[in-house]
């Protein structure tokens, strides 16, 4: 019976949190009853009695609440209101005060108040709790006629030891009992652990024999339909055999990938970097994809930069393995344009370089709220739309896993309906500095266009050893190499395969692994320590269906010459006989076709390493936008006669002589087309940093930073917390480091500093466009018209406020302000100030650079024009100083 109350109170179905809250109203409940126990025993005052009894009564009510409804915030609510608030101070006072053990009950209820609450309720329970026993403490000090003394010594030294006894009982019980609910979980989450491991065993081992066992029969399949397109059929036949092909490598393709995944979730996946070359790296690339882009009449470009070196050291087969997945899909989402695969590489160190690869499509692109799940395991973009399209979504996910395993990374730039740009960059290290040069590409022939099948090479004089248990894989690598005229011999175990090579000189041999008795690779061993035997050195090929990752790394240093997956395709078994026959027994052999007008050699585009761009509000002379090649996103500016393109098709002078006339007015808003903007600006450079006004303005701050995050990895944007030529003077600092090739996070580091000193002001003479464009209230308006005020505005922690406002003349107005703007001018740095006007007049300009003049020398004064956006918004007569303050 009491196992059974014990199970239904503190079973492993109730949260760890709610035993301990039991647990503690249990315990209270305890020292509630022996409390009262002592109190008859003692014959204390009935006062002291009656708050203990409440005291009870509510352990047990808060304690049937939990237990009937599991409301514990509420039930330990109730405890505290009532106990700790209510009950113990009651008990401080009737019992003696400071000199009874009322004292360690505060420290009992502190002590429930952090094991019952938790996160802001705990400290708002706290502060109360903690005041409430303060407020009792001070009460008792101020007013001690409130506190009842104990009788005797003897009632107060019983009374501070039995609550000293029963707390310290109390916490010693509930650490205990806390400390052997966690070691009960932590065994349990060890358990659940050591389960989830053998689960991981089983399921890696399950995919193994799931690999093994599905590629038997695909290779079969695969093997025979290939025998079946060799020969001279209907077109109704061909296209059956097209189509199985086609569907027997989609499934092959989706058990490699759901292996892939289940290596890399279960942390075996390894890294195996080997020298490699280049260029056959990207030849055979393109052997792979041109056929696929061909079929949907899609151009393939190549633009391989020829200064990369022509050996590398890296892995070279998951490095392909990407590229190949992110060339597939780019054909695959595509359906007329091009492909373009690209590749660069930067010097990171003395044997080290950043290798760069990009591929882009004219395809459908990616939405920007789809970026973010792109990566993402069995997820697909655009789902109704993409619904014909074959895959999974696992190529992805695998991709970007392998490259950080690498160390690398892998971003995309991304326009919906326009294409996408994935790239890849990894560092690897130099064995050969000798650069590829241009590329050589060959490709070669394609079997299933329609033409005739023609084996690669002719040699009846070669005598092939297949051996593999499965007859059907027998008969299929037997009719795969029957063009060839090599003596094909079969074994159905290793033990017969030990025969045959005992009596018979073979001149290449096949070798499955997973065989019963002796597995290909013990039969290996033996062959190569065979007494008397006729092929010790013989090339050994594994031709397998074991295809985990690794695989072929694991084959050669078992000793195998070469390794071969099944399902096996007819041009690599060719390929693969012919490279280990030797060659006074080939009698034929086709040579390598050169690739055809459907690649189109790129010139290589040099880019810039960072590209800056800007809003065209950043206000700052076109010579040096043009000196530094600035790009420039422009706003638009709504009139009544219709929207023009800010900078393009309208100025600010004919903007405010056109605001000068009754009834017109303009507005501004920012252009939409930033990632349109972003993908003409990566054409230019390999990173862009766009640099933007304050996102606390009304503007395209948000809208550009919203388009970059979504769809392009290779824009930052930048906060200017600016507006016009403060802004500006950021833009021409980040554009001279670009040009000086600084980093990326050199320039952006640099300006966040500079961001901090600058200062940006402007006076407003006139306030009908801010009033008119929202930017100030109807009666701010009325009041500043009224009384001829003249408000001068400021950016101070990225948002734009009024900071004083100058009164009467306009003129008196202006050398106001410039004093104003100028205060401090021991701090401020002298190379440069920008005097930023709308609609002023000429000899108003000079008179601003006259006054500021008498306040600071600089070295350079820069008179700029406000952008029709910047002076539909100030109006006419706005005018602002604006420079950088010295660092500290």
């Amino acid at each position: 019976m009491i196992r059974k109350w014990i199970d239904k109170l503190f079973g492993s179905d109730i949260s760890l949190r709610e035993k301990l809250f039991r647990m503690i109203v249990f315990m209270g409940i305890t020292a509630m009853v022996l409390a009262i126990v002592s109190n008859i025993v003692l014959q204390e005052s009935v006062l002291i009695l009656i708050p203990l009894l409440a005291g009870l009564g509510v352990l047990v009510l808060a304690f049937w609440i939990n237990y009937r409804y599991h409301k514990m915030e509420l039930s330990a609510t109730l405890i505290v209101v009532i106990i700790d608030w209510i009950m113990f101070p009651i008990i401080y006072l009737t019992s003696g005060g400071i000199e009874s053990g009322a004292t360690v009950w505060f420290v009992l209820g502190i002590i429930f108040v952090f094991l019952l609450f938790k996160g802001r309720r705990m400290c708002i329970v706290l502060i109360i709790t903690m005041g409430i026993f303060s407020a009792t403490y001070a009460g008792g000090y101020l007013h001690p006629e409130l506190i009842r003394p104990m009788a005797s010594l003897r009632d107060v030294l019983l009374d501070s030891a039995m609550a000293v006894f029963l707390v310290s009982i109390a916490i010693g019980v509930l650490i205990k009992f806390q400390n052997k609910v966690y070691g009960q979980e932590r065994e349990i989450s060890e358990r659940q652990k050591q389960e989830l491991e053998e689960v991981n065993r089983s399921k890696n081992s399950f995919f193994a024999n799931m690999s093994h066992e599905i590629r038997t029969p695909i290779n079969t399949i695969i093997g025979l339909n290939e025998m079946t397109l060799r020969e001279d059929i209907s077109d109704e036949i061909m296209e059956n055999s097209v189509n199985i092909q086609n569907a027997s490598k989609m499934l092959l393709s989706l058990i490699n990938d759901i292996l892939d995944l289940s290596k890399i979730e279960s942390g075996k996946m390894e890294i195996v970097p080997t020298q490699y070359e280049t260029n056959t790296l990207f030849s055979e690339l393109i052997n792979i994809i041109w056929i696929r882009a061909h079929e949907k009449k899609l151009e393939l470009k190549l633009d391989i930069d020829k200064n990369i070196p022509s050996m590398l050291y890296g892995d070279e087969v998951r490095l392909r393995q990407v590229l190949i997945n992110l060339l597939t899909n780019a054909v695959k989402y595509t359906k007329e344009g091009s492909v373009t695969l690209a590749a660069a590489c930067e010097k990171r160190g003395i044997n080290e370089i950043e290798l760069k690869i990009s591929v882009s499509d004219t395809g459908i692109g990616i939405r920007k709220e789809n970026v973010e799940q792109l990566f993402s395991s069995f997820r697909r973009v655009d789902e109704k739309k993409n619904r014909n399209i074959e895959g999974t979504g696992l190529g992805l996910s695998i991709s970007k896993q392998l490259i950080e395993l690498m160390g690398g990374k892998i971003k995309v730039d991304s326009i919906y309906t326009k294409g996408s740009t994935f790239t890849v960059t990894v560092n690897q290290k130099v064995v050969n500095e000798a650069p590829i040069g241009r590329m050589d590409i060959l490709r070669k022939k394609k079997i299933y266009n329609g033409d005739q099948y023609k084996q690669s090479f002719e040699a009846p004089d070669g005598r092939i050893l297949i051996v593999d248990d499965n007859e059907m894989n027998l008969l299929v690598a037997s009719k795969l190499l029957r063009s060839t005229k090599v003596q094909v011999d079969t074994a159905r175990s290793g033990k017969e395969c030990l025969e045959m090579t005992k009596n018979k000189l073979y001149h290449v041999i096949l070798m499955d692994h997973k065989m019963p008795e002796m597995d290909g690779v013990e039969t290996l061993q033996r062959i190569r320590t065979q007494e008397n035997g006729r092929c010790v050195d013989t090339p050994v090929i594994a031709l397998t269906a074991n295809a985990m990752s690794g695989s072929e790394m694991f084959y050669r240093e078992c000793g195998f010459e070469g390794y071969l997956a099944k399902p096996v395709n007819g041009t690599l078994l060719e390929a693969a006989v012919l490279k280990h026959l030797p060659e006074d027994l080939i009698e034929f052999s086709t040579e390598k076709e050169e690739i055809d007008s459907e690649i189109r050699l790129v010139k290589r585009k040099e880019k810039r390493s960072i590209y800056v761009t800007a809003d065209c509000v950043c206000d700052i002379p076109q010579k040096y936008i043009e000196e530094y090649e600035i790009g420039i996103m422009p706003y638009y500016v709504v009139t009544n006669e219709g929207q023009f393109r800010d900078v393009d098709e309208i100025q600010a002078d004919s903007l405010l002589n056109y605001l000068k006339e009754e009834n017109h007015q303009a507005h501004s808003h920012a252009a939409e087309e930033y990632e349109r903007f972003y993908a003409d600006a990566l054409e230019i450079g390999e990173q862009v940093l766009h640099i933007t006004i304050s996102q606390s303005v009304r503007g395209g701050g948000h809208a550009a930073a919203k388009a970059a995050m979504k769809g392009f990895d290779h824009v930052t944007v930048f906060d200017s917390a600016h507006l016009s030529s403060g802004m500006g003077i950021l833009v021409l600092a980040a554009a001279k480091m670009a040009k000086e090739h600084r980093s990326l996070d050199e320039i952006t580091d640099q300006l966040k500093k500079m961001r901090n000193r600058i200062s940006t002001s402007f006076i407003v003479p006139s306030i009908g466009s801010l009033y008119k464009n929202g930017l100030i209230g109807s009666r701010t308006a009325k009041l500043c018209t009224w009384l001829e005020l003249h408000p001068v505005f400021c950016m101070k922690n990225y948002e734009m406020k009024c900071s004083t406002t100058e009164i009467g003349d306009v003129s008196r107005s202006y050398q106001n302000y410039i004093r104003y703007a100028l205060r401090g001018r021991r701090h401020i740095d002298q190379r440069v100030v920008f005097i930023t006007y709308a609609g002023c007049t000429l000899k108003q300009v000079h008179e601003f650079e006259r006054e500021v003049a008498r306040y600071v020398q600089f070295d350079h004064v820069i008179l700029q024009q406000a952008s029709a956006t910047i002076s539909c918004n100030c109006g006419l007569g706005a005018m602002g100083v604006i420079f950088l303050r010295k660092e500290n």
